[in-house]
C-alpha cells in the first residue's frame, strides 16, 4: 500500500478572473458540461501558495515557483483530478476508497496551525484532492505500463498517469479560461495574473511587509 506521506504532497511541507471564449462566464475551467468556478481555484491557489511560502521559509530560501505558476498549477490539478475520475471510471480502474485520501476531523487543529489565516477545511479539500490525485495517477499509470503498484515505482506510475491524463483532456473538451494561459492540454502559452495577498501570519513579519518574492501577489 501507498504511503500517506508520499500521497500528500501538501501536508507538513510547511495558493479573479474574467472568461471568455468557449468557457462559461466567470469560470475557471470547463470540463465536458462541468464547470470549475474561479472561487474554487482561487482557494487552491491560496493554498499552494502558501505551503510554497511555508516551505522556503523553512529552508531558508525565496519561493521557487512565481504566483503565475501556483496559479496554472491550482486549475490544472482541479481540471486533472476531474478528468481522472472519469477516465478511471471508463477504464474500469478502481477509485481509491475515501479513508485513505481524507483528512480525519481530529487533524483539522493541526490544519489549521499549519496553515494560519485559511480556513482549515479549505486545506482539508485541497491535501484530499492532492492524495486522490496521486492515487488516481498511480492507478492509472500502472493499468498503461502494465505494472503492479510498488513503494518503489509509485512515482514513476503517477508520472506516468498524469501523462495519460493529459492526454485524455482532448477527449473531455477541458477548455481553461484565456488569462491562465493555457492550452487545452495545459501548456503554458501566455503570462497570467497573479493572486493577491495570502491572508496569513507568517510569523513576526505580516504578509503585506515581506519581500515581493515571498507574497502571494
Amino acid at each position: 500500500m501507498l504511503t500517506r506521506a508520499r500521497a500528500a504532497v501538501l501536508v507538513l511541507a510547511v495558493l479573479t478572473l474574467g472568461g471568455c471564449g468557449s468557457t462559461h462566464p466567470g469560470a475557471a475551467a470547463v470540463v465536458d458540461d462541468k464547470t470549475i468556478s474561479m472561487k474554487s481555484v482561487d482557494e487552491t491557489a491560496e493554498v499552494y501558495c502558501l505551503n510554497s511560502i511555508l516551505a522556503a521559509k523553512e529552508q531558508g530560501a525565496a519561493p521557487s515557483e512565481d504566483n503565475a505558476e501556483i496559479r496554472r498549477q491550482a486549475v490544472a490539478r482541479t481540471v486533472s483530478l476531474i478528468v481522472a475520475r472519469k477516465l478511471a471510471d471508463e477504464e474500469g480502474v478502481a477509485r481509491p476508497e475515501p479513508a485513505s485520501y481524507e483528512v480525519p476531523d481530529s487533524d483539522l487543529d493541526r490544519v489549521a496551525a499549519a496553515y494560519k489565516g485559511i480556513d482549515p477545511k479549505v486545506v482539508a479539500q485541497v491535501i484530499e484532492d492532492s492524495r486522490e490525485l496521486f492515487e488516481l495517477q498511480v492507478a492509472l499509470g500502472a493499468k498503461a505500463a502494465g505494472q503492479p503498484v510498488t513503494e518503489e515505482n509509485s512515482e514513476q506510475l503517477a508520472g506516468a498517469g498524469q501523462t495519460v491524463i493529459i492526454k485524455a483532456f482532448k477527449d473531455y473538451d477541458v477548455d481553461f479560461a484565456p488569462r491562465f494561459g493555457l492550452s487545452d492540454s495545459a501548456e503554458t502559452v501566455a503570462a497570467t495574473g497573479s493572486l493577491s495577498a495570502a491572508p496569513t501570519d507568517l510569523g513576526e513579519d505580516e504578509p503585506n511587509q515581506l519581500p515581493a518574492a515571498q507574497r502571494c501577489s
